[in-house]
């Protein structure tokens, strides 16, 4: 790797914590959950899925979308626990990986995300030997509170502005190409990872 990286920041989604679309697919057609053409795409980030994911949908907004295309009755826990099933878990060797690296980088997360996810998943996921999410990452930049979403290269910009980085100090890894290409954009490093393989290889 690159002898002038000091910060790295990493995607969550793909990246770090398993995502299945197609489980969520699944468990809105057990629910008479259907969607329009368009509304659904591999990443999911498409109309109010988007809208969402930079913060301009509320929690409430969304259930009363997923509620309007369900053909039976869903209450809120019901339609929050149909959205989860789109997240997993972080794999125990990323977490072991995170932590032999943040005495070596300064870590960080960049992640288009919504609040369900993330309130519901961040506690959980990256608790490892008594370390949580705040010990791995120095700062954590979600879209849905910076109100825009990769690969928007904004987002690139106003992390590195707030975080204090130099762009080509800093090595941004994320599965997907367009994101990467965009990080790039903004003078950054960029690896792309594909989801199951090793992402300790990246820092060999």
């Amino acid at each position: 790797m690159d002898s002038n990286i000091r910060n790295i920041i990493f995607d969550w989604g793909g990246v770090l914590i398993d995502v299945s679309m197609s489980r969520f697919l699944e468990n809105c057609a057990a629910r008479g959950v259907l969607f329009e053409d368009g509304e659904i795409t591999s990443t999911h980030k498409a109309g109010f899925f988007l809208d969402y994911e930079t913060g301009f949908l509320s929690n409430e907004e969304l259930r009363e979308e997923i509620r309007r295309r369900s053909s039976c009755h869903l209450s809120d826990s019901d339609i929050d626990g149909i959205w989860n099933t789109m997240i997993g878990s972080v794999p125990e060797e990323k977490l072991r990986l995170l932590d032999s690296l943040r005495g070596k980088y300064n870590l960080y997360l960049l992640s288009n995300t919504n609040p369900l996810h993330w309130e519901s998943a961040s506690p959980v996921v990256f608790s490892y030997n008594g370390l949580g999410v705040d010990d791995f990452f120095r700062k954590v930049f979600l879209s849905y509170e910076m109100h825009v979403a990769k690969p928007d290269s904004r987002i690139f910009t106003m992390a590195l502005e707030e975080a204090g980085l130099k762009p080509e100090e800093s090595l941004f890894i994320d599965d997907s190409l367009v994101n990467c290409r965009a990080a790039e954009s903004v003078g950054m490093k960029a690896a792309h990872y594909v989801p199951g393989e090793d992402l300790a290889s990246i820092f060999k």
